[in-house]
C-alpha cells in the first residue's frame, strides 16, 4: 500500500506561485479604494437615517404619551371632582314658621308640627341611609316607627334618637330651658356627654345657665298632629306653667297661692296669641291676670 503524497514545503515553489498573481495597477486601486468609500458611507448614511426614524418615533410616541396623560389628567380631575362632589353634605331642605304653625310631612310618613319662630333642616338624602334633622326653636314630632332607622333630632344642647314615638322638642335659640317631653313610647336623650331615658308623659329640662338638667312627669297631656291642639285634661299649675313655655315660650307666675291649687283643663291651639291664652287662664282660675311681654302673671 502507498504511503499519501505530501505537499512540497519547498520556499522557492510557494515565491513562483505569488509570483504569477498580477499586482494592480494605480487605477485600479484608487477605483477600489472609490468602491470601499462609497460603500462605508452608504453603511454610515444608512445608520443615520436609521437613528433619525427612531428619533421620530420617540417624538410621536412622547406627543401621544404627553396628550394621553393630558386626557387621563382631565379625567381623572373630572372624577375626582365629581367624588369630592358626592362626598360632600347633600343640599339641606329648610323648614321655618314665622307668625304660624306649619305642618310637615316627611317622606317615610313622619309628621312635624313647627311652631312659630322655628327652623327645621332636614337632609336632601333623608331616609336613604338615617333619619336626621336639626332644630331650632320648638316643634312636636309624630316620627313612623323604623328600628333599622333611628330618628334623631339634634337641637343646641339636646340630641333626641328614638325609634317610632311622638314627642316634642323646645331649644330657644336666645338659650333659657331646652326640653323635650315624650307623649308616647320612648326617646334617649344626650346632653353633652350624658344620656337619658324618657318614659311616657316624662319632660327633660337643661337649664342652660346654670348647666343642669331634671326630669318630671306630666300628667293628662295629649296632642293633636293633624291640628297642632295641645290638650291639658286637669293638670296642676307646674304642668301647665310647662307646657306654656314649650308651646308657647311663654312664661307663667302668680301672685296668690290659690293659682297652685287649681287644675286646668284647657286646650292650647296653634293660633292663639298671649291674650287669648291669659284669658282662658282667668276664666279657669277665676284670677285676672297681667300680661309682660311673654309672661302671664296670675293674680
Amino acid at each position: 500500500m502507498k504511503a499519501p503524497k505530501r505537499e512540497s514545503s519547498d520556499p522557492k515553489a510557494a515565491e513562483s506561485t505569488l509570483e504569477g498573481v498580477r499586482s494592480l495597477d494605480s487605477q485600479a486601486e484608487r477605483l477600489l479604494e472609490q468602491r470601499l468609500y462609497e460603500r462605508v458611507l452608504n453603511s454610515y448614511s444608512n445608520h443615520l437615517e436609521k437613528r433619525k426614524r427612531r428619533v421620530r418615533m420617540w417624538r410621536v410616541a412622547a406627543i401621544w404619551i404627553g396628550t394621553l396623560m393630558l386626557i387621563g389628567g382631565g379625567i381623572w380631575s373630572t372624577v375626582s371632582m365629581h367624588n369630592k362632589a358626592s362626598n360632600e353634605k347633600p343640599v339641606l331642605q329648610v323648614f321655618s314658621s314665622t307668625n304660624n304653625t306649619k305642618r310637615i310631612c316627611l317622606a317615610d310618613s313622619t309628621v312635624i308640627i313647627l311652631r312659630p319662630h322655628s327652623t327645621l333642616q332636614i337632609g336632601a338624602d333623608y331616609n336613604l341611609i338615617e333619619r336626621n334633622v336639626m332644630l331650632e326653636g320648638n316643634a312636636f314630632f309624630e316620627v313612623k316607627k323604623n328600628k333599622e332607622k333611628p330618628f334623631i333630632v339634634r337641637s343646641k344642647h339636646l340630641e333626641t334618637t328614638v325609634l317610632g314615638t311622638r314627642f316634642s322638642v323646645n331649644s330657644p335659640i336666645d338659650g333659657g330651658e331646652h326640653s323635650v317631653f315624650l307623649e308616647e313610647g320612648k326617646v334617649r336623650i344626650r346632653i353633652d356627654d350624658e344620656q337619658h331615658l324618657l318614659a311616657p308623659h316624662e319632660r327633660i329640662v337643661y337649664h342652660e345657665a346654670i348647666k343642669k338638667w331634671e326630669i318630671n312627669k306630666l300628667s293628662d297631656v295629649n296632642l293633636d298632629m293633624q291640628t297642632g291642639a295641645l290638650t291639658l285634661d286637669g293638670v296642676d299649675f307646674a304642668t301647665l306653667r310647662q307646657c306654656l313655655d314649650d308651646y308657647y315660650g311663654i312664661s307663667l307666675t302668680h301672685l296668690s297661692g290659690r293659682a297652685t291649687r287649681v287644675r286646668y283643663k284647657i286646650t292650647l291651639k296653634p293660633q292663639m296669641s298671649i291674650k287669648d291664652v291669659a284669658a282662658l287662664i282667668s276664666t279657669i282660675s277665676a284670677r285676672g291676670t297681667i300680661i309682660n311681654q311673654k309672661t302671664i302673671t296670675i293674680k
